[in-house]
């Protein structure tokens, strides 16, 4: 066929061979030539993950174009056909009382028809013997081989050992569940001591770098964990590709549990040698977020830690306690009743927000709230709305802004030469250490930390600090900083020690400041720290 008669110019052809070959190499195949044309050299099962992430990973799986695209590539399968492919592994799964969610189904199906689809072609998989004795070996195996068997029926078409293997793979690298799965009485022998070690240094390495959160003694994370590490590492061994579409909204809306997964990808980097992505990071985040959402109150991060002043008998402090207890948001949680004199006392309990029902004429560094000491509830509403104003002061992250550490016009040309830059000045002026700076290099480099309205925010790992404080880079024009994600406004962020516990809470914060673009444009358009801090105070 001429460039004629596909309507195109030879520079468009070029241009989309360049982006054909830079697609094509993220899965070790080459496009060459030959007397016939072009054709492309690589791997079997390279070819495949190429052709099931064209056809999974999209805004959303549709059957309609899997199906359409095998068609039109000669081999005359219909939706119909997936249909089948569906029931059959579903009717296999549930003899086994086995569970899948509805997207695990669709790949599962979807990679079969791809094998299929190859098989009819005339192209085969050759499974390394040593892999495909350990794959024998699994429980996902025998029910691959039936699964395979009622492929073979239905389509008339025998299927070489070496598709059950494949088909056995893509078992274990999604999960499945057995129906009404509770914990197993022993994790080390339903997991395996290497994968419990795993899940269980996992758990201790966060707690070394949050040390407020108990996740050891959480066996339903340690067996989640154990479960997700299995298929991890078997997609892994494989080169087999994962996305993860809540990626962005966890690094928004859970950053505490993200970095908690960055945490744990390290570990198994350093126990395994593989490296991490970060959409695999983010499911490690899921785990770890639910896990947080199991710790009581008084763990969870951002939570408030209140205390009652209240100079009235016990009977009337129980009474307000338990009010005020029931109508509060669970965001906050009480710490106890003190009486005045004991306000030195309460102070060491680092409250966040103090409800007394007498006046406290001493200036303290927390929010104070008078309340009745009997309510009614007509009170509530105006508690309410007085904790919330409470928790905007206590929460100000203009705190942590340093005039010396503000470059608006910022005229670097890439994320590495911006986050080199801002770095640099914390480094010269003693408020970070060489180790902090490597730190939020190296975590940059593990997942990029834009969170969308072209803003990103920078941080370490490990932070080697005696400062809490945020450099701030505004940029005389937006950059690249991750696919599809450019960028105006740079936040590099460095905690102290002590106030790792408010991770959570300064990051929302933060993120509330900059949801939208209005306000990010605003920011953007202050020439001086007076006017950035006035307009972030402001928002």
């Amino acid at each position: 066929m001429s460039l004629e008669e596909l309507y195109v110019s030879e520079s468009t052809i070029k241009n989309d061979l360049k982006n054909v070959k830079s697609i094509l190499q993220k899965y070790n195949i080459r496009v060459l030539k030959c007397n016939k044309g072009l054709f492309a050299e690589g791997h079997e099962i390279n070819k495949r993950f190429c052709i099931s992430d064209y056809l999974i990973y999209r805004n959303a799986i549709d059957e309609n174009l899997i199906a359409v695209f095998l068609s039109g590539m000669g081999k005359n399968f219909s939706n119909a056909d997936f249909k089948k492919v569906k029931n059959m592994i579903l009717q296999i799964l549930n003899s086994e009382k086995m569970v899948v969610t509805d997207d695990v189904l669709i790949k599962i199906a979807t990679h079969i028809l791809i094998s299929l689809y190859r098989v009819r072609s005339g192209k085969f998989m050759d499974i390394p013997e040593e892999n495909l004795e350990k794959l024998k070996k699994e429980h996902e195996y025998k029910l691959s081989e039936r699964i395979i068997e009622s492929i073979e029926q239905e389509f008339q078409l025998k299927l070489p050992e070496d598709e059950t293997a494949y088909a056995t793979l893509h078992l274990l690298g999604n999960r499945l569940g057995k129906k009404n799965e509770g914990l197993p009485p022993d994790l080390i022998d339903f997991l395996g001591e290497d994968i419990f070690q795993l899940s269980l240094e996992i758990t201790r390495k966060i707690g070394e770098k949050f040390q407020w959160l108990e996740l050891e003694k959480d066996e339903i994370l340690i067996y989640g964990l154990g479960l997700h590490l299995k298929e991890l590492l078997t997609r892994l061994t494989y080169q087999m590709n994962i996305r993860n579409p809540y990626l962005k909204n966890i690094k928004i809306k859970y950053p505490l549990a993200f970095e908690a997964g960055v945490i744990a990808a390290k570990v198994v980097e350093s126990k395994t040698g593989f490296q991490i992505g970060e959409h695999e990071i983010g499911f490690l985040a899921l785990h770890i977020g639910a896990a947080l959402e199991r710790l009581p109150n008084h763990f969870k991060y951002g939570n408030k830690k209140v205390a009652l002043v209240c100079a009235s008998g016990m009977a009337t402090s129980e009474l307000l306690l338990t009010k005020l207890s029931q109508v509060m948001d669970s965001k906050y949680y009480l710490i106890g009743t003190y009486p005045l004199y004991q306000l030195d006392e309460l102070m060491k309990q680092k409250p966040d927000i103090i409800l007394t029902t007498v006046p406290i004429e001493e200036e303290l560094s927390v929010p104070v709230i008078q309340v009745p000491a009997i309510l009614d509830d007509r009170d509530i509403p105006e508690i309410k709305q007085s904790l919330e104003s409470a928790e905007k002061k206590n929460r100000e992250f203009s705190q942590f802004l340093r005039e010396d550490l503000f470059f608006s016009s910022l005229q670097t040309k890439t994320k590495t030469e911006t986050i080199e830059y801002l770095t640099k000045a914390m480094l010269e002026k003693g408020y970070i250490t060489e180790k902090t700076k490597a730190s939020i290099i190296e975590r940059e480099q593990i997942s990029a930390t834009a969170i969308g309205n072209m803003v990103a925010i920078p941080h370490p790992i490990e932070a080697h600090a005696n400062h809490s404080v945020v450099s701030v880079g505004i940029l005389d024009q937006k950059i690249q900083w991750a696919p599809n994600e450019e960028v105006s406004l740079v936040f590099v962020i460095v905690l102290e020690e002590k106030l790792r516990p408010k991770f959570q809470a300064i990051f929302s914060t933060l993120y509330d400041i900059v949801y939208s673009s209005e306000n990010v444009e605003k920011l953007c358009n202050q020439k001086t720290f007076d006017k950035f801090r006035a307009t972030i105070e402001s928002l």
